[in-house]
């Protein structure tokens, strides 16, 4: 028998409580939230997706409701959450990533930076790409192309820093998320690795220590899809790898 939704999820809530309900309500959401997309942006994801992020958004907020949870604690080691940029050890590379949104260009970035002991610029790179994500995204996406930039290193030891919590966190998860940003989450995971054999450890850190990144990324519409090295950089640009050396 043909029924309206209005009926249906009548039919729903009398049925179904708890949990269930819940997911149920969640997935509605999410569905017209995808609807919404297609409309507007002309912008949708497959059915697998519409459903992980329903359960994705419902465990953030029953997380959210949950006084007794940190979200901040969740995968976090004691050498998380820097304040200030620091020089790694002699022998090992710095690497900073962050990324940017430019909604009136319809456009994100994103910028890797990386560092010697001494402070010192090694290379840097950033690239500017149409369409638009969500933050989480393109901060996945930054930390996927360093991580694959690093790969093609000669670098035997390597930290990586971000001050996106949530990626890190998700990175350090083993649980699946089908959605796209999951399959970005799950390529970082696998370049992680594939450089198993060299150290390579991915940090979060506060934005105040993330500074170098966050400039680049932020100035990309204007300075996308460049590589600078040793002392070819802007004057802007200097002034900000100084400013991290006088803390």
């Amino acid at each position: 028998m043909n029924q309206s939704f209005q009926e249906w999820l009548s039919a729903a809530v009398q049925k179904y409580k708890g949990e269930e309900l819940l997911r149920i309500c969640m997935v509605c959401w999410s569905i017209w939230n995808n609807r919404n997309s297609i409309v507007w942006n002309q912008k949708g994801a497959e059915f697998v997706e519409v459903v992980a992020s329903a359960t994705q958004f419902l465990d953030h907020w029953k997380n959210a409701q949950d006084r007794s949870y940190d979200s901040s604690f969740g995968f976090m080691t004691l050498n998380d959450g820097e304040v200030h940029w620091k020089p790694p050890h002699e022998g090992t590379i710095k690497v900073n990533t962050d990324a940017a949104l430019f909604e009136d260009s319809n456009c994100y970035a994103y910028a890797i930076v990386a560092r010697d002991h001494e402070g010192k610029l090694v290379e840097a790179m950033s690239s500017c790409r149409q369409g638009r994500v969500d933050p989480e995204l393109a901060e996945a996406i930054g930390i996927r192309e360093a991580l694959s930039w690093i790969k093609a290193k000669a670098w035997p030891s390597v930290i990586l820093e971000t001050d996106c919590l949530t990626v890190t966190q998700a990175i350090r998860c083993s649980s699946i998320n089908l959605s796209y940003l999951g399959r970005v989450i799950d390529e970082c995971k696998h370049l992680l690795t594939e450089l198993v054999n060299r150290e390579v450890v991915l940090k979060f850190v506060k934005r105040s220590a993330n500074s170098v990144a966050q400039f680049i990324a932020r100035h990309s519409s204007s300075l996308a899809d460049r590589v600078w090295r040793g002392e070819d950089v802007p004057p802007d640009f200097i002034h900000v790898l100084f400013n991290d050396l006088r803390v």
